[in-house]
């Protein structure tokens, strides 16, 4: 009897501590668990945080370009803008002074800087008479016929005088625009174009460059005044077809030099 009882007793602890086993077991099965679903709601949390701010990324990099993008569609408009205003004002000026095409009577009045000069053109007969501010000695006649190649540059204080050493040349500074055709295409992608007045009249401010201006009259297309370097070319007094006569400066008593010889 004594056996049967201790043997029932380690059966009841065997079987207790069996179950204990058991139990701790699953405990720990079920901590293992737990940590696994931790790590991977961990995980999910920083992938879903990491695609959150990939989207984010995404999605300023998007804007950035769509901006860039805005920014050059209107730097393209505006620069479209200002080639086809460039157009239309050249154009208006060339079609104004190509009226001028065929004139071959007119003077003008040109002072500078260093002096003022007077030019009268008729029948390819062309003069100009230019006063120094800056030397009364370097004032000059230069007078030219394209008809016969003959050509005078004259120095009446100094009373010399040379012949035939340059080609004949027509005075046309107001006329520049008469045959620009040529060169508008160009000009038209890369001119500033502004308004001002001069000598009472409306004037487009033609800049080629930063040193480089030149007021053309509205109304006729003609070149008024010029800008280059800060030296100021002022063009006035401009007349059509109101020259007579072309006089031939006369060499009476001048020494004559460098006359080329037939």
């Amino acid at each position: 009897m004594g056996e049967n009882e201790e043997e029932k007793k380690l059966n009841v602890e065997n079987e207790a501590k069996m179950q204990e086993n058991s139990t701790a077991k699953e405990e720990t099965k079920k901590e293992e668990v737990k940590k696994e679903e931790s790590k991977v709601t961990t995980e999910r949390k920083e992938e879903l945080n990491f695609k959150k701010v990939e989207t984010k990324i995404k999605k300023s990099n998007h804007g950035v370009a769509k901006a860039i993008l805005i920014l050059i569609g209107l730097l393209v408009i505006v620069y479209f803008i200002f080639v086809m205003r460039n157009y239309f004002i050249l154009n208006s000026i060339c079609e104004k002074a190509s009226e001028y095409k065929d004139v071959s009577n007119y003077t003008y009045h040109l002072k500078g800087d260093s002096g003022e000069y007077t030019a009268s053109v008729k029948d390819n007969i062309s003069r100009m008479d230019q006063r120094s501010l800056e030397n009364e000695d370097r004032t000059m006649i230069m007078w030219s016929d394209k008809n016969t190649g003959e050509t005078i540059v004259a120095f009446p204080n100094q009373k010399t005088a040379q012949k035939n050493t340059l080609s004949p040349v027509l005075f046309t500074v107001p006329f520049e625009y008469v045959n620009m055709d040529s060169r508008m295409l160009g000009m038209v992608l890369y001119t500033w174009i502004y308004t001002d007045e001069f000598d009472g009249k409306e004037c487009y401010v033609i800049c080629l460059d930063s040193n480089y201006k030149e007021w053309v009259e509205k109304d006729t297309g003609l070149v008024v005044k010029k800008e280059n370097n800060g030296s100021t070319t002022e063009i006035t007094n401009i007349g059509i077809n109101n020259v007579d006569e072309i006089y031939k400066p006369d060499l009476t008593g001048y020494e004559i030099t460098n006359e080329t010889q037939d």
